[in-house]
């Protein structure tokens, strides 16, 4: 298989909260295809799998308007510019729950479907405890800090009880053996 051509720059269509673009391409059999796709090339997230010394998983219980819903969700954003995945995955956990980090580790990189530029960072943070600085929510956000056990994480993501389910897939054995040893 062959990769699609693009043809001149992409068009933006929307600067909201999320950038949709107009990109155009060439296909292998010559025609032109035009697709919307959300967010600017280049652009990453990052999100983390926090444990407390007893292996507890931090969440950032919240509202998520696309589904309407309550998740618990990985604390995680957006990778500000001048920052590393690590940096985000790391200020957002501060940001949304007042926890930081011991020891880190990268567990991959996911692009989440066909129609996104945006490629998500995900890592797995232990002994991980309060900062004493508290959590500093967005205006827009309104976060419920909790901690639940592995075997619930792992519950979540199989029960569409949050989004980023990649992170659990990519620490799935780490997550398995943690338990165990618990």
């Amino acid at each position: 298989m062959k990769a699609w051509k693009r043809v001149g720059d992409a068009e933006l269509l929307h600067n909201g909260w999320r950038k949709i673009f107009r990109k155009t391409f060439v296909m292998a059999n010559g025609k032109q295809m035009q697709a919307e796709i959300f967010d600017k090339d280049g652009s990453e997230a990052a999100a983390v799998i926090a444990l407390t010394p007893d292996m507890r998983v931090i969440i950032a219980r919240q509202f998520r308007c696309g589904p309407e819903r309550i998740f618990d969700e990985l604390p995680g954003g957006i990778v500000n510019a001048g920052e590393s995945p690590k940096e985000a995955a790391l200020r957002e956990l501060e940001e949304e729950t007042g926890y930081e980090a011991g020891r880190v580790e990268y567990l991959g990189k996911v692009y989440k479907h066909a129609w996104m530029a945006m490629s998500f960072n995900y890592y797995i943070a232990y002994d991980c405890i309060p900062s004493g600085r508290g959590s500093s929510q967005d205006k827009f956000e309104d976060i419920e800090v909790d901690e639940i056990s592995i075997s619930q994480l792992i519950d979540n993501a199989r029960n569409t009880k949050m989004s980023d389910t990649e992170a659990v897939f990519l620490a799935y054995e780490t997550l398995k053996k943690l338990e165990e040893e618990a």
